[in-house]
């Protein structure tokens, strides 16, 4: 819901701001025409003065009174929401005997009325006032650290459409980008390349390479709150119920045993992916949402990809030493990302084809949700250029894993995404970027955050980081513009 709330701010600045502020630039023009004694210049800048004043002070309370009521609303609609998902899961856990469903339920539940107190304490108490001034503050201020890198990397027409791409002056600001959620999946019929006649996951299975049981949500050999939601599926035709909710024709886990004695040849024939569609949903929204932050407006394309290498259904974490060099292998080999490095992939071989067609990569991001790491990892961000945290590597792109609640684990997406973009690890679970691994969870800011913020956040630093990267390394026609740097 939060998503919807600043979608709808962003429409008062795109249909109902901007016209009167291009009709103000024009007026300014126009007034600048009049010498200084002539009254008529005087009329001219008198009703601009007005016009902008009027239109200043209309829109700014006007989406300040619609972001309040929206935030409101929307805090008691997920805090219901919860409640309701969260009993639901409770009577089902209960019929079942599945005590974890019920652990859920009540985690669920008691998580969502927490939040949803504190987020209508924080509204009746001014702090996300509070926090929408500091927000347009920070707008300003990445608007004009952005103008000074543009204006000392582009010039003349390519400046000029770069700025208006971006809404620099006017309009809601931010780079578009459309980007790609993969969801890694198996297939229960996918020949072995060892043994043909055998189904692959069976032969992974038999060994070791992989637990099915894990896969399917049987058995939980990383511990009761590293579970994550995966989703198997029969194949066939199936009837929904017409309500509009997600497909759910599961598989028993009778039913894999049976798959996996007879070596396929009995049982459904079924998927696995590697989180329900609910799941990934909310992460890409968490993602959209936040992105905003960094100046970044984001609009995802979802797709499924078939894995059926080990490594690519359980992908080398840092305990292996290879993960990094793992992630970059995944992403050429499976979801297709270029390879700078490759010149021999591209038509005729070129290695400056190949970093050209890496570099124009930056313009669509990838994630990628994968099934599980050899370690306890959530997420892993392969950067194509250096920051002062993030290595060079030879393609961009990042993955992440499910894992319960959303309310904590929904923003892995954004974070890896944020790596991606060169940002790096901080202290203080307040903010997106933070690393329990690396850094302390703790940070002097931390209940202030809570109140101003509500949610974990990008800082306007790290905003003007991300433009940095942006301006740097982005071509210009991912800017926006049809010609090139000056």
């Amino acid at each position: 819901m939060a998503l919807v709330c600043t979608q709808i701010d962003e429409w008062i600045e795109e249909e109902v701001s901007q016209p009167v502020e291009v009709w103000e630039n024009q007026q300014q023009e126009k007034c600048k025409d009049y010498p200084w004694y002539d009254p008529r210049g005087w009329v001219c800048w008198l009703v601009w003065v007005l016009v902008k004043v009027i239109r200043w002070v209309l829109v700014t309370v006007g989406r300040w009174i619609t972001r309040t009521v929206c935030k409101l609303v929307a805090t008691v609609v997920d805090m219901v929401k919860n409640i309701l998902s969260g009993l639901w899961d409770i009577v089902v856990g209960i019929f079942t005997l599945d005590w974890r469903r019920i652990l859920d339920g009540l985690i669920k539940i008691g998580l969502g009325v927490v939040l949803g107190i504190i987020g209508i304490v924080r509204i009746f108490l001014l702090c996300d006032t509070f926090d929408f001034i500091r927000g347009e503050f920070d707008k300003s201020a990445l608007r004009s650290h952005v103008r000074g890198l543009l204006d000392a990397a582009y010039k003349g027409e390519a400046r000029t459409q770069i700025g208006e791409a971006i809404r620099l002056d006017h309009g809601s600001f931010g780079l578009r980008l459309t980007g790609t959620a993969h969801r890694t999946v198996l297939d229960s019929e996918t020949p072995s390349p060892e043994e043909p006649a055998v189904p692959n996951l069976v032969v992974l299975h038999e060994n070791g390479d992989i637990n099915l049981k894990e896969l399917c949500g049987f058995d939980y050999p990383q511990g009761f709150w590293n579970r994550k939601r995966y989703k198997t599926l029969k194949k066939g035709v199936v009837v929904g119920g017409g309500g509009g909710g997600e497909l759910d024709n599961p598989i028993s886990e009778d039913e894999l045993d049976t798959y996996l004695s007879s070596r396929g040849a009995q049982g459904p024939k079924f998927i696995v992916l590697a989180m329900r569609d609910g799941v990934l949903e909310t992460k890409l929204d968490a993602a959209e949402d936040k992105g905003r932050q960094l100046g970044l407006i984001l609009d995802w394309e979802q797709d499924t990809t078939e894995v059926t290498r080990a490594d690519d259904i359980v992908h080398n974490g840092f305990d292996t030493g290879t993960a990094s060099p793992s992630l970059v292998r995944f992403l050429v080999d499976t979801i297709g990302r270029t390879d700078r490095s490759n010149a021999a992939a591209q038509t005729p071989p070129s290695i400056d084809q190949a970093e050209r067609a890496a570099k124009s990569e930056l313009c669509h991001p990838v994630v990628v949700g994968v099934f599980r790491y050899t370690d306890t990892l959530r997420g892993l961000a392969s950067s194509l250029e250096a920051s002062s945290c993030q290595a060079r590597h030879n393609a961009s792109g990042a993955t992440f894993i499910d894992n319960f609640p959303d309310q904590i684990w929904k923003y892995v997406p954004i974070h890896e995404l944020g790596h991606c973009f060169g940002l790096c690890h901080v202290d203080g679970i307040d903010r997106i970027m933070v690393s329990t691994r690396q850094n302390s969870p703790w940070s002097w800011s931390l209940l202030w955050s809570w109140c101003t913020r509500g949610e974990p956040y990008f800082t306007l630093d790290e905003a003007k980081s991300t433009w940095d990267y942006i301006v740097a390394h982005f071509d210009s026609a991912c800017l926006g513009a049809s010609g090139d740097r000056d």
